[in-house]
């Protein structure tokens, strides 16, 4: 390890021992690392759709709640990446019981070789709702598309420019980014960049990005996610 210096021989004696010990017994893989969850709010008597990315290229076999009293996991899928280095993403199904109490649970994948580590999400009272989810039509010599959403908090916390966080899959990794939108009479416009330029690598490119869209209220709690395919132009 980088933070002890061997000085002498006798030190690097015993580490190549300490060394050839740990190869005998075996070494246990660390866990998978979970990079990235979004929403990280459920909200009592709803099903929400939780995404994880998990830096590993394993594939995910099951997922565990604990205390799973009131949460449960009805559905996973997703795809690994298929080396250790990258990241696979699933969506992780949690129906979410009227009466569950409300607080922070944990997390964890059960993967085909060992379990991730833990990460949280938590049960809300309640949590910003989105839906109708569209995206204006694109102009040619726009850099930007007008995305539109309705959104609807029955605690009034949504504010008047609400984050609206993105995750964009062009081709290559996903692209995930936040934009301040702007709330009037319970529509929420925010103005998306050239999604396909980015993946591009700033080359000015047409094609399509498949989206994920969620928006944050004053407060941080996440609302649902919505998805919608958006086309872009040179």
């Amino acid at each position: 390890m980088k933070r002890h210096r061997v000085c002498a021989v006798v030190g690097v004696a015993v580490f190549l021992l300490s060394a050839v010990s740990v190869i005998g017994q075996g070494a246990q893989r660390p866990p998978a690392r979970i990079e990235t969850v979004y929403p990280r709010h459920v909200a009592r008597g709803q099903t929400t759709v939780i995404n994880v990315a998990v830096v590993s290229g394993d594939t995910a076999q099951a997922a565990e709640i604990s205390p799973s009293t009131g949460v449960t996991v009805s559905g996973i899928q997703g795809k690994g990446s298929g080396t250790e280095q990258a990241v696979g993403w699933w969506e992780i199904t949690l129906d979410v019981a009227k009466d569950a109490a409300p607080g922070d649970r944990s997390l964890v994948l059960v993967m085909r070789m060992g379990r991730t580590a833990a990460t949280t999400i938590t049960v809300q009272t309640h949590v910003p709702t989105i839906s109708d989810l569209r995206i204006a039509p694109p102009q040619s010599n726009q850099p930007t598309v007008e995305l539109l959403l309705a959104a609807a908090d029955a605690a009034g916390d949504l504010g008047d420019s609400p984050y609206v966080w993105f995750t964009a899959g062009c081709g290559g990794e996903p692209i995930v980014g936040a934009i301040k939108g702007k709330v009037s009479a319970g529509v929420v416009r925010a103005a998306l960049p050239n999604l396909s330029k980015v993946a591009g690598g700033g080359t000015p490119t047409a094609g399509k990005c498949d989206l994920q869209v969620r928006v944050t209220d004053s407060t941080g709690i996440d609302s649902n996610t919505l998805k919608t395919t958006v086309e872009f132009r040179n």
